[in-house]
């Protein structure tokens, strides 16, 4: 009779070669996973008001979550557009505006700049950076076609990012069900224990960063008004190039006041990090991963946490959950397993 269990050895090679397998397509599907970041996102995002239509009404999962993806797509087209009315409302006056501020520009080019003992003349600088765009220009046909390609790239990623929005709002909570499922009948209930940790990880994540957003929103709102209003009462003499200035400073204030102390206060305190972790981690997420690393480097450290603290604990036969023993898995987990961002 033919043996049918795999030796130490084949069991070594199979999972090695599934971990490297994976590796790679991390690595080489990496613009993959970043989408499908952002949709899982979203949709946690999004997770509490379709559970709030379902109990509310007699919608199912499925209904509630393509009315909520409905909605929320108009809410995207509709809101640029609205803007765009605005926009156009008020093009006159801007227009005017630019003007008063292309003759000043012309005026201020035209004049040479002693400065430290040496004489500039913006109108040269300005002449051959008119040639350098030239220049530049000259070549795009040549690149013409990489450019064709990026659009039909971040078109395509566009299109998996809203597909995969769809998905995981509709079965988020059925597909981390199924995940729990999958784990040995002994661990499941440990399993859901964590997913339930993870998941009050992400939503307190989420929240912090809603209002990180609205305060950053405030900031860069009250600076730019107070910038407009300065020059329009007369208070500084109108300058293109203080007016740039100014704004350029505003931004960089704001920037760095989430940055130095409103990130690394409010989630340190919130996910239970030390606030100067969070700030190497910011940095070092913007540096390895860009925006999205920054955005997730911190979520991703509480995670790290999490597991790493019940694997601590399982490799020194210590309980996990001291006093307090490990929930029951949920046999439904349709609407039980996120939890609402509103606390």
């Amino acid at each position: 009779m033919r043996e049918t269990h795999w030796s130490s050895r084949t069991k070594i090679v199979v999972i090695t070669a599934i971990l490297l397998g994976a590796v790679l397509l991390i690595v080489y599907l990496n613009p993959l996973w970043n989408a499908l970041v952002i949709s899982a996102l979203l949709a946690y995002l999004l997770d509490p008001v379709v559970r709030l239509l379902t109990r509310r009404t007699r919608l199912t999962r499925s209904l509630g979550a393509v009315l909520v993806y409905v909605v929320f797509i108009l809410l995207l087209v509709g809101i640029p557009a609205a803007l765009g009315t605005v926009i156009v409302q008020q093009f006159e006056r801007i227009k005017a505006e630019l003007g008063q501020v292309w003759e000043f520009l012309l005026i201020w080019v035209a004049n040479p700049i002693d400065l430290l003992g040496f004489r500039f003349y913006p109108q040269v600088i300005l002449d051959n950076l008119q040639q350098a765009v030239g220049s530049l220009l000259s070549i795009l046909p040549e690149g013409s076609f990489n450019l064709i390609t990026d659009v039909t790239s971040n078109l395509l990623w566009g299109f998996i990012i809203f597909l995969g929005l769809f998905y995981f709002l509709r079965d988020g909570p059925a597909m981390i069900t199924w995940l729990v499922e999958l784990t040995p009948a002994a661990y499941q209930a440990d399993v859901q224990r964590l997913v339930d940790e993870l998941n009050d990880v992400w939503s307190i994540f989420l929240r912090v960063q809603l209002l990180i957003f609205v305060v950053l929103a405030v900031l860069m709102s009250s600076g730019t008004f107070l910038v407009i209003w300065l020059f329009r009462s007369g208070l500084l003499a109108f300058s293109p190039i203080g007016f740039i200035v100014l704004l350029i400073l505003v931004y960089t204030a704001s920037q760095q006041v989430d940055n130095l102390w409103l990130r690394p206060q409010l989630m340190g305190q919130q996910l239970h990090l030390h606030p100067g972790l969070v700030f190497a981690a910011l940095f070092a997420g913007l540096m390895v991963g860009g925006f999205l690393g920054a955005l997730l480097i911190v979520p991703l450290i509480a995670t790290v946490k999490v597991l790493g603290g019940y694997l601590y604990c399982m490799l020194l036969d210590l309980p996990p959950w001291p006093g307090n023993a490990p929930k029951e898995p949920k046999a439904n987990g349709e609407d039980e397993v996120l939890v609402d961002l509103g606390g």
